[in-house]
């Protein structure tokens, strides 16, 4: 009886102490980035398996990941929207993608000495709607050694006009990356099921909302704007207001410490 009383204990004791150590990168490496970007050129972040790279990216950007909210959810100084950096870390052997997060509030606590805390405000959303026709959607062709997921190709021409190029993709997926587009988050409230091909054109107004150098206006050329070519899909954006989780940054370092 005592042998099971000790035994007990014993995994009473580690299961708190697994609970009180947070999941962290084995290796990081975060370093200020160089300037961005010629035209037509991206930076695109990764994170997947074990580790992730992420490129030209703000402490904002950082902030949102690894709390599982957007952009615009993150309120602090406005430099956190601004400064850029290159981070690439990697986490122990058998880490797993859902891990990643709450490794990076590990990383952004310890590199950026970060604290937060959480409120509620209204947010101005947008609901993903089915316009008319939807018919215009393009059906992924059955290919059952293609991916398993959705892939986005983003490009823009040197006069500014951007092409969002989508493949395999179901409207989930299109939700979630409209976002960087609309300045707000989007919701699939569409009920089309099913994975289409199709892209969609989007002008200088919208890449300026992804934080992306301005286009000269002497380059630009005239091009539709997200929603304009949502509906030429059979799409349509409503807005909508909701109450949404907020992070808010009380404190964090521009420098983040030495790797």
């Amino acid at each position: 009886m005592f042998r099971d009383l000790a035994i007990a204990a014993c995994l009473a004791a580690w299961l708190t102490a697994a609970k009180a150590s947070p999941l962290s990168f084995e290796v990081a490496s975060v370093k200020p980035a160089a300037a961005c970007c010629a035209a037509g050129q991206w930076r695109e972040s990764k994170a997947e398996n074990d580790r992730l790279d992420f490129r030209y990216v703000t402490l904002k950007y950082c902030i949102a990941f690894s709390y599982g909210i957007k952009e615009f959810q993150v309120s602090g100084p406005g430099w956190l929207g601004e400064a850029r950096y290159d981070i690439v870390a990697k986490g122990p052997l058998g880490t797993k993608r859902e891990q990643l997060p709450e490794m990076m509030q590990a990383l952004l606590a310890e590199r950026f000495k970060l604290e937060v805390h959480h409120e509620k405000k209204e947010f101005r959303v947008f609901a993903l709607l089915a316009g008319k026709p939807s018919a215009k959607l393009k059906p992924t062709p059955d290919d059952p050694g293609g991916p398993g997921g959705a892939a986005f190709g983003f490009s823009m021409s040197a006069s500014g006009v951007g092409r969002l190029e989508a493949r395999h993709c179901d409207m989930t997926a299109l939700a979630k990356t409209l976002p960087r587009l609309v300045g707000g988050p989007v919701m699939d409230e569409s009920r089309i099921q099913g994975r289409y091909d199709f892209e969609l054109e989007f002008s200088p107004e919208d890449i300026n909302r992804m934080g992306l150098p301005d286009v000269p206006a002497a380059a630009a050329e005239p091009a539709v704007s997200i929603f304009t070519s949502l509906q030429q899909i059979g799409l349509k954006l409503e807005p909508r207001k909701v109450p949404l989780d907020t992070v808010v940054v009380d404190k964090a370092a521009k420098i983040a410490s030495e790797n």
